[in-house]
């Protein structure tokens, strides 16, 4: 069975009762990772640590029968058993696939819960496939955050530990998380020690704070700057950036975000800044209002295309990330779309 988006999110936090097996896959592997663990307390909430047995594809590579061996165990000591899966590569995936197989049609029955991590697996992927066809398993597909699912993930992690933030703090914290779910879920962690005992709600200037102490600068201003065809500035802001050490695929997610809100203020023809993600404020507004003057949905469409195809050119081995990103942001700096 297959759930995708915030589906397979809810039922990573809310399993429901039947399947005991999940793949779980998509773009950001941090996001796949925090799911998984999710999923893996969800299921087996007192599980103990010796009893959560970490496999990698490299593992059934020097052993074939060690998947099937560790999911039919009993613990020696008794209790829940739960083997968690990285495949790296598909090479491999027959492995996972003959079992999945085998405890659909009965002759295998696990007694550990299994959770295969994949990466951004395709629709002709035969690991996908055979979790999608599955009557006893679940193919679930997570996709990168969006500036709402940012902010949704946020807001839910300062509920739970009783934090309090301001809306302007929780918008202006929310953009400038990055791309990667662990990453962002590491500056939550600094949030959440931050506040406690603050004895107030969080405002905008403690974001800035953290984010001053914590964070490399630049990603933020070279997509504004780019977006607002300001090349020389574009090129200041993101060498700043990689200088500080942060991610070209970083910088990317928060242009991503950044050409949505422009997406969004186009196709609302909006006449405030209030409302989109990450909020345009009243002094900031003429100067973003003037921007958006530039660009037609068909210019943001190219240019959301010149950007995927910049982060699947990253992906590549050898890839010179750097080099690509700053092509990219001159080229929408420079509308050469």
């Amino acid at each position: 069975m297959k759930l995708s988006g915030a589906r397979a999110l809810d039922f990573c936090a809310k399993p429901k009762a039947g399947p005991r097996i999940a793949l779980l896959f998509g773009q950001d592997g941090g996001m796949v990772s925090s799911a998984a663990s999710e999923l893996a307390k969800a299921w087996a909430p007192d599980i103990d640590p010796a009893n959560v047995i970490r496999l990698t594809d490299e593992d059934l590579r020097k052993d074939e029968a060690r998947l099937t061996d560790e999911l039919v165990a009993l613990s020696m000591f008794g209790g829940d058993r739960l083997v968690r899966l990285r495949m790296e590569r598909e090479t491999l995936a027959a492995r996972v696939t003959d079992i999945l197989a085998q405890t659909d049609a009965g002759d295998l029955k696990p007694e550990a819960w299994l959770i295969v991590e994949g990466g951004d697996l395709g629709k002709s992927s035969k690991l996908r496939s055979a979790f999608e066809a599955s009557d006893g398993a679940m193919a679930l597909h997570l996709f990168p955050d969006d500036e709402q699912t940012v902010a949704d993930f946020v807001a839910s992690r300062l509920k739970a530990a009783r934090i309090e933030i301001e809306p302007d703090a929780m918008a202006a914290f929310a953009s400038e998380l990055p791309g990667d779910r662990r990453l962002a879920q590491s500056e939550v962690e600094k949030l959440e020690l931050y506040a406690d005992g603050l004895g107030r709600a969080v405002t905008k200037d403690d974001i800035a704070r953290i984010i001053s102490a914590e964070q490399p600068r630049g990603a933020d201003d070279a997509a504004d700057a780019a977006i607002a065809g300001d090349a020389n500035a574009t090129t200041v802001a993101v060498n700043r950036f990689l200088e500080a050490g942060g991610s070209p695929i970083s910088a990317m997610r928060t242009l991503h975000f950044r050409m949505m809100r422009v997406s969004d203020a186009i196709a609302s023809n909006a006449s405030t800044g209030m409302r989109l993600r990450p909020p345009i404020f009243d002094r900031d507004w003429p100067a973003f209002s003037r921007t958006l003057c530039d660009w037609s949905p068909a210019m943001v469409q190219r240019a959301f295309a010149r950007l995927y195809e910049a982060e699947r050119d990253c992906k590549q081995a050898g890839a010179p990330t750097e080099a690509i990103l700053g092509t990219l942001l001159l080229r929408i700096a420079r509308r050469a779309l």
